[in-house]
This record gives C-alpha cells, sequence and structure tokens, in this order.
C-alpha cells in the first residue's frame, strides 16, 4: 500500500512539473506588425511602447509569473508574419498574439491560431474575416471593423446630400472589403457609384488615380487607402485642385500619423470614423500625454487599443486563475469591458468586440490647443449602431 501511494505521489509529482514546464513559468505576450512599410507609423513601434507601458501598470506579473513581451516587424509581407508566428507559438511558447497589422497578413495568422488553439488579440486589421466568415473562436477583434468605420462616414456624407460617389481603394484585403460597403451603402441609399479604381499598396504617383476621379463628375471620392499611400493621395488632390474645388474628398478613416504627415491645412473640416483618439476626453487625453513622454508625438487608436487588450486579457488571466487559453478567452468573454479606449463593450460569440464610435472631425488651426491636437469630437454612434448585430454574423458560433 505504501509503495503504491509513493507511485502515485511521484507520478502527480511528474505531472505537475511537466505542466508547469509546459507552461514555462512566464506570461508571454508577442506584438506582431509592420515596423518598416507602409504601414509602420501607423502603429508599428509605438505599440510596442504602449503594450510596454499596459505591462508596467499592470505591475509586470500576473498569477507569481513575470509578463514577457517580444515584438517582431513583418513587413508588411503575409510569408514573413506566418513565419514569425509559427516560430513564437511552435518554440518560443507566446501565450497570445497582439496588433497583427495588415488585414492580408491576420488572415493567415487567424487560421495558425486557431490550428494551435491559441489567442489573438487583433487590433489593426480592418478586415472582419476572423470574426465572421472565417471564424474559429480564438481571436479577439478589438478596435473596429470594415462595418463600423465605413458605415459612420458614408452615411454623413449622404445626410449631406452627396448623390454620387467615385471610390479609390487599396488593392488587397481591406481595400476591397471597404469598396464593396461603401457600394453598397451608397447603392442602398438610392445613390450612385460614377467609378471605381484600386490602387497598390506603397504607390507613390496618384496622379493617373486622381485624374479619374476628379473626371468622373462624382460628388464625393471616397479615399479607402491607408499609411503612407492616403499621405501621397491626399497631396497630390491638392495638386491637382480637388481640394476646395467642390468635389469632397472623404476619408473612411483617418490615423493620428496621418493628419501628422499630411498637416491639417489640407484636411481641416474632413469627417471621418474613429474609435478613440487622443485628446476626446480626459482619461484619454491622460493616456497621451504618457505616451507623448514615450514617443514624443500623441499616440494613435492603435496603440491606444493594444494598451486596453493587452491590459484585459492580463485581467482575464487573473481571473481565469490560469494560462490555459480556452479560461483565459472564456473569462474574456465574461469580463465587462469598459476602460479610457472602450465604452460600452460587449464581446460578441465570435469575438467581435463592440463599443462606441465616433464621427470625428479634423480641426482648424485656430482650434489647435497644443502639439498633434487635431480631431474634435462631433458624435458619439452607440454600439449597437455602429457595428451589426449578430444575428447577421456569418459565424455559427453560439448559434
Amino acid at each position: 500500500m505504501k509503495k503504491f501511494l509513493l507511485a502515485t505521489t511521484v507520478l502527480a509529482s511528474l505531472a505537475f512539473v511537466a505542466s508547469a514546464q509546459a507552461g514555462d513559468g512566464k506570461i508571454k505576450i508577442g506584438v506582431l506588425n509592420d515596423q518598416s512599410s507602409s504601414f509602420s507609423a501607423l502603429g508599428g513601434t509605438e505599440v510596442v511602447k504602449a503594450v510596454e507601458l499596459a505591462i508596467k501598470d499592470f505591475g509586470g506579473q500576473v498569477l507569481g509569473q513575470p509578463i514577457e513581451l517580444v515584438s517582431a516587424d513583418h513587413q508588411n509581407k503575409a510569408d514573413v508574419a506566418l513565419g514569425i508566428a509559427r516560430q513564437w507559438l511552435d518554440k518560443d511558447n507566446v501565450d497570445v498574439i497582439a496588433d497583427v497589422a495588415n488585414s492580408a497578413v491576420s488572415l493567415g495568422i487567424n487560421t495558425l491560431i486557431g490550428e494551435k488553439k491559441s489567442i489573438g488579440l487583433f487590433v489593426s486589421p480592418l478586415s472582419d474575416k476572423s470574426t465572421e466568415a472565417d471564424c474559429n473562436g480564438r481571436v479577439v477583434a478589438w478596435a473596429y471593423d470594415v462595418n463600423s468605420m465605413v458605415s459612420t462616414t458614408v452615411q454623413a456624407l449622404l445626410d449631406q446630400g452627396n448623390k454620387s460617389f467615385f471610390i479609390m481603394s487599396n488593392d488587397y484585403e481591406a481595400g476591397k472589403a471597404q469598396e464593396a460597403w461603401v457600394e453598397g451603402a451608397v447603392n442602398a441609399a438610392g445613390g450612385e457609384i460614377k467609378g471605381k479604381v484600386r490602387v497598390p499598396l506603397n504607390t507613390t504617383d496618384f496622379s493617373s488615380y486622381m485624374l479619374q476621379a476628379q473626371a468622373s463628375g462624382a460628388e464625393a471620392i471616397v479615399l479607402n487607402v491607408g499609411g503612407t499611400d492616403l499621405v501621397n493621395a491626399m497631396k497630390q488632390a491638392q495638386e491637382f485642385g480637388i481640394i476646395g474645388s467642390g468635389q469632397k474628398v472623404a476619408i473612411t478613416f483617418l490615423h493620428q500619423s496621418d493628419a501628422r504627415a499630411i498637416g491639417i491645412d489640407a484636411l481641416k473640416g474632413a469627417r471621418f470614423s474613429a474609435p478613440w483618439f487622443w485628446n476626446m476626453d480626459e482619461a484619454s487625453h491622460k493616456f497621451g500625454l504618457r505616451m507623448k513622454e514615450l514617443t514624443g508625438n500623441g499616440p494613435g487608436w492603435i496603440a491606444a487599443g493594444n494598451y486596453s487588450a493587452v491590459t484585459n486579457y492580463l485581467k482575464a488571466v487573473e481571473k481565469a486563475g490560469s494560462d490555459d487559453p480556452d479560461a483565459i478567452l472564456k473569462a474574456l468573454h465574461e469580463m465587462k469591458i469598459e476602460d479610457f479606449f472602450v465604452h460600452n463593450g460587449t464581446m460578441y460569440p465570435n469575438g467581435r468586440l463592440i463599443h462606441d464610435m465616433y464621427l470625428v472631425e479634423v480641426k482648424n488651426p485656430d482650434e489647435v490647443k497644443e502639439g498633434d491636437d487635431f480631431f474634435k469630437l462631433v458624435a458619439s454612434v452607440p454600439a449597437e449602431k455602429a457595428f451589426k448585430p449578430y444575428a447577421d454574423s456569418a459565424c455559427k458560433i453560439g448559434k
């Protein structure tokens, strides 16, 4: 009997040690994004700084385990991103992959995370496929999606009486999705699409595209381009005299870094939808000033969204009392999400976090009160209006 008890105790001890080794005694967070190409200014190393701050604010540990941050530049290349993510999950014991800039990149990472039963905190991707047609229940989409960003902007244009549109979109996953949403919203309202064109990522010469848009006679030109492409497009819209000509140039979304690069003289009065901006209220401004101390700039919503997502992930680890991915996801879905970034947050079964969105306007230069003070709030859009209802989701989880 004593031998049996001893054997049982030894086996139990070995099982415990194996379990501890499998978890490697730490919570490891991987930030995967573009740090050197066209989307690097939108998040890039600013996101890394924000996540470092989130970990510091959490105390640097959870459940008695240290929190470790790793980051990598995927260079806007899906194959590079997939290779990094596979290394992280297979060999480096990364517990969660955060940010995942570039919608095309996010598709492969979503599939890999599903296969490995890991967790993804997607902040940057505009595409909603990870929580819609390709949902696997392992990814949480934190900040926005194509519906919440595009519908608010297009509806504002329609409300202003614009009836004809020209659509210019980046030729990749998110750009195509935005194009479809704009077209659908305009057609549903009885408007007319005068033309549309897709432009490659990292385009430097927009002259032919702008001439097409100008010649179309559309009342509004909708730009579904981002990063350096948006900077180049807006500068050439100015050069061709489109800005101020009567044709409205609308932006489905505008990042803090875009406004900094283009200059608010060229953007003043432009409206767009956003999940957040750094001086929209006292709590956001406080976070923004802390980030300014670290980077020298007012932060964009991608950095803020990653801070929020990682902080709430760590709260979920604490709530679950375990580093088991399934237990953490369950806890995250059960939590009330409310912080400086997320207001009225509710998580759908597919991992889509819905929350209030905002219609934002670029300030006139004489309204600016401090550096990087580019935007002002026009209206809040309740979560249930900004995001489509889960009943309309293509995802079958929980249905």
